[in-house]
């Protein structure tokens, strides 16, 4: 269930996106989706206060703005 509004790249999430790829780029990397510390994951949920994204070692809760699609 979508909780919050939440957008990755100006897309609204929807519930049709979870389970979709997403990539986590930290603020230092400057959007560089290729950087060390980007990591790729999956949409299980959203809320008000963020996204929570399945990374192969957990399940974080991501601020929407330091995601992009794929």
């Amino acid at each position: 269930m979508i909780e919050g509004i939440q957008y990755i790249e100006g897309r609204l999430i929807t519930e049709e996106d979870i389970n979709s790829p997403v990539t986590y780029i930290p603020s230092h990397a400057r959007g560089d989706a290729s950087h060390k510390d980007a990591e790729r994951g999956t949409i299980k949920r959203v809320n008000k206060h963020g996204v929570f994204v399945d990374y192969i070692r957990n399940v974080c809760l991501t601020r929407a703005d330091l995601l992009v699609w794929g």
